[in-house]
């Protein structure tokens, strides 16, 4: 370990996986998850439903210390059983996602028919049957969508959409909480993948987890989303961005994003509202350079 480096080693990650790998250790995390508050030895033992105290006290011995913590007034969850808990309770493991196409109220931004969304298995897709644009194809966990109706599960790939991007902006991967980089590409450069090229992108943002290889591709306008110059913009037309769908903003497309320079790296992003256009240009770090109000 350097003298730099805070994370050490406690488990190996195939004994730490192992500890929980009995049915009756699941069941302890369960019970502690779904408890307000610190449970003694026999309430646990009860919630759980083994008779046997014996084997119930060393399948619980085998989670005490890493995903299991024993208090002064009982049992509880550690941090790291919390979270083993929380990814069992998403579904994700163990559920998928089914249910009939929705015909959505919003027109698609670019032949005017109603858009579609489907479900398959994690994932909610937004697509226009008529021209065949795909505007979004968002993973949402299973446990995301408990008690909603179709209908309801497009606002909430919405607002998962929105989690993702920006707890990527804050650096972190959405898979891993490993460091998340993310870059502007020319599309005309090599390394610009020739689908996205295709696909009429003249730059876009890559984000990539340096760690676990996790990332994705995205238009320059969606990555600003949440720039407080965009954010404002919105507001000052009446727009409140946090509630808005991603795919019911024009301006969200590859279509407003411009190449103005190459050496070094500049795109403009343009959007109007109303009769007003307010133009960033940001540089190949996404960093905003310019910002500009306009009449449309």
């Amino acid at each position: 370990m350097s003298d730099s480096d805070i994370v050490i080693e406690r488990l190996p990650p195939d004994e730490a996986f192992g500890l929980v790998a009995h049915e009756t250790r699941v069941r302890v995390l369960e019970a502690l998850l779904d408890a307000a508050e610190p449970l003694s030895f026999s309430e646990l033992n009860d919630r759980v439903g083994m008779r046997d105290t014996g084997q119930f006290n060393y399948h619980l011995g085998k989670l005490t210390d890493r995903f299991v913590e024993e208090r002064d007034d009982g049992y509880a969850l550690t941090r790291e059983g919390a979270r083993v808990g929380g990814a069992i309770l998403s579904g994700g493991y163990t559920k998928g996602i089914d249910a009939d196409p929705v015909q959505m109220d919003a027109p698609c931004l670019d032949c005017g028919s109603s858009m579609t969304a489907t479900f398959d298995e994690s994932r909610v897709d937004i697509t226009c049957p008529d021209c065949g644009e795909d505007f979004a194809q968002v993973e949402v966990p299973p446990g995301a969508l408990y008690d909603c109706t179709p209908e309801e599960a497009v606002d909430v790939a919405h607002r998962w959409a929105i989690r993702n991007h920006s707890t990527a902006e804050l650096g972190f991967c959405t898979r891993c909480d490993g460091r998340m980089d993310r870059w502007v590409i020319d599309g005309e450069s090599d390394d610009s993948p020739d689908w996205l090229v295709e696909g009429r992108f003249e730059a876009f943002v890559r984000y990539d987890c340096e760690r676990c290889g996790s990332g994705w591709f995205t238009d320059v306008g969606l990555a600003l989303l949440s720039h407080p110059a965009v954010v404002a913009f919105h507001y000052d037309h009446g727009i409140d961005t946090r509630e808005t769908r991603l795919w019911e903003l024009e301006w969200v497309s590859a279509d407003a994003s411009t190449v103005v320079g190459r050496d070094p790296l500049r795109v403009a992003v343009s959007v109007t509202l109303d009769d007003e256009t307010l133009t960033l240009t940001v540089d190949d770090g996404l960093s905003v350079l310019d910002e500009e109000r306009t009449p449309a």
